[in-house]
């Protein structure tokens, strides 16, 4: 809410770290991203490093993807890392190969 606006109009936050998952989607993750540039703050997302990777290259004031390959045992492929840095696909869609197999083979009945 506002208190998180003036954490960012006071200099109280150095680092946003939005998560799109938990925000509502793209749209309202933009929003803060746009928002936090306002203030020179940087955006570090928080979780789905796949999806994460792109919506850091479309701004400005991305700084870092955390790595965090919690979803490698139900995807078959994983985000580029190059020298260090996380690369954007250039595949269309949200960056995420889910393994349908393996999410089924763990599920509980």
């Amino acid at each position: 809410g506002w208190t998180r606006f003036l954490d960012l109009e006071s200099g109280a936050a150095s680092v946003v770290q939005v998560d799109v998952a938990r925000i509502g989607g793209i749209t309202p993750w933009l929003k803060v991203a746009h928002l936090a540039e306002a203030f020179n703050v940087d955006v570090c997302p928080h979780f789905l490093m796949e999806l994460h990777v792109s919506l850091v290259a479309a701004i400005p004031n991305g700084r870092y993807v955390e790595h965090i390959p919690q979803l490698r045992a139900i995807t078959t492929g994983e985000m580029t890392i190059e020298n260090g840095r996380a690369v954007a696909p250039e595949t269309p869609g949200l960056g995420i190969a889910w393994d349908r197999d393996a999410m089924d083979n763990r599920r509980v009945a």
